[in-house]
């Protein structure tokens, strides 16, 4: 027992009855807390932790392990894993994933993200959610575990995780200015189709696969070959190029170590039912590439190409998208996922915003000064956004009366 459990027992015994000190003391004495920086997520441990959990295929064995050991080392980032068991028999019980990493000379303590993953949190079994509610000692204990850093910065958070909150109280919480777009599938593909989409958006993709028909050979398919997946994986880094260009913006895949942890990720996925690379050839060429991991019936879409400068006007990207949406249905998923960023043709194919949210706790002088800055730039954004949605909805009315 430490010190200040000791005291807190004295305290109870002083003033109130001693029975919910005993039962603090008895569950503070069932959890053992560690920072593991090292920690294997491919271990049998964890992959069972994760499977009972409700944490999302970005916080999977496979993905965590090759983030940190393929990409944290290109950031400069440090794992910072705490890992909580049962002491009575070594159990994991919960599992934060996190990284440091310092920018414009402060030091964040975030969850191992690198820009590379649409949904963040904890990893535990709710079953256990009972035992680490029932220690009041553990968020103290887990924040001994963390290394200096001058702000705590977590984001991309579904609301309403209890334990969560209770281990981190102090944070500000605020909604992020872009949501996530699931799709829920409960029915075959043709109903869902006829009721979701709106039926000018029917006929304009009816429309546009004729014109792609009658001008190539098209032929979609779901990839299992190695050799191809890497050449489709080249065919999208090239159709990026061009886009990303466009919006004069830099792509995250522009990074080697990035390029490489997807394509490894897609390849071993391949093989695991992991992941799917698709590909929609025209007339034999790659004219369309998405890549998505699968975990527990949710389908989630990370990386889009199209070829632009042959089939723009084909509409060629919501033509793939509309196929891997009934690869969906046909592999009998239950979400296919857009994934975080607010796009229209997310809605128009029925995903359905879902908030979520960022959290920020100073820890030193210079994090209370990096907290207020976020906090401003977050707030102007949120104000400059419909703004810039209008302006852009007038340029495009006006161009179209134009032609």
């Amino acid at each position: 027992m430490n010190l200040i459990t000791r005291h807190a027992c004295m305290d109870s015994m002083t003033y109130a009855p001693p029975r919910p000190c005993a039962r603090a003391d008895a569950a503070a004495a069932q959890l053992v807390v560690a920072a593991q920086p090292a920690f294997d997520f491919a271990s049998a441990e964890y992959r069972a932790l994760h499977r009972r959990s409700r944490a999302t295929a970005f916080q999977g064995a496979h993905w965590l392990a090759a983030l940190h050991h393929d990409v944290a080392p290109s950031v400069g980032a440090d794992p910072v894993t705490v890992a909580v068991r049962d002491a009575t028999d070594g159990r994991l019980v919960l599992v934060l994933p996190l990284a440091r990493n310092r920018a414009r000379g402060v030091t964040f303590l975030t969850f191992a993200d690198f820009g590379l993953c649409d949904y963040l949190g904890p990893v535990y079994d709710p079953a256990d959610a009972a035992l680490l509610l029932a220690d009041p000692a553990l968020p103290r204990r887990v924040a001994a575990a963390l290394p200096r850093h001058d702000v705590l910065r977590f984001d991309k958070l579904a609301p309403g995780d209890v334990l969560l909150e209770r281990l981190f109280p102090h944070a500000y919480r605020a909604r992020m200015r872009v949501s996530a777009y699931p799709v829920e599938i409960r029915s075959d593909w043709e109903s869902w189709r006829t009721r979701t989409l709106d039926i000018g958006f029917r006929r304009d993709l009816d429309t546009k696969r004729r014109r792609v028909a009658r001008r190539a050979a098209p032929a979609f398919v779901l990839l299992d070959d190695p050799l191809e997946i890497v050449r489709a994986f080249d065919a999208l880094r090239a159709f990026r190029v061009t886009r990303f260009k466009e919006r004069g913006a830099n792509d995250v895949i522009d990074s080697e170590a990035v390029f490489s942890f997807y394509r490894n990720i897609a390849i071993e996925g391949a093989h695991d039912g992991t992941a799917r690379t698709f590909c929609l050839y025209l007339s034999g060429e790659p004219a369309a590439v998405m890549f998505g991991i699968v975990d527990r019936g949710t389908f989630s879409l990370i990386l889009v190409g199209f070829d632009l400068a042959r089939y723009r006007r084909l509409s060629i990207g919501l033509l793939a998208i509309e196929d891997t949406l009934r690869a969906s249905f046909e592999a009998g998923d239950s979400v296919y996922d857009f994934t975080i960023g607010d796009y229209s043709y997310k809605t128009q194919f029925g995903g359905q915003p879902n908030p979520l949210y960022e959290w920020h706790q100073a820890r030193t002088l210079r994090g209370h000064a990096a907290v207020l800055a976020i906090t401003l730039v977050r707030e102007a954004k949120r104000t400059l956004k419909p703004l810039v949605r209008r302006a852009k909805e007038h340029l495009a009315k006006s161009a179209s009366a134009a032609n």
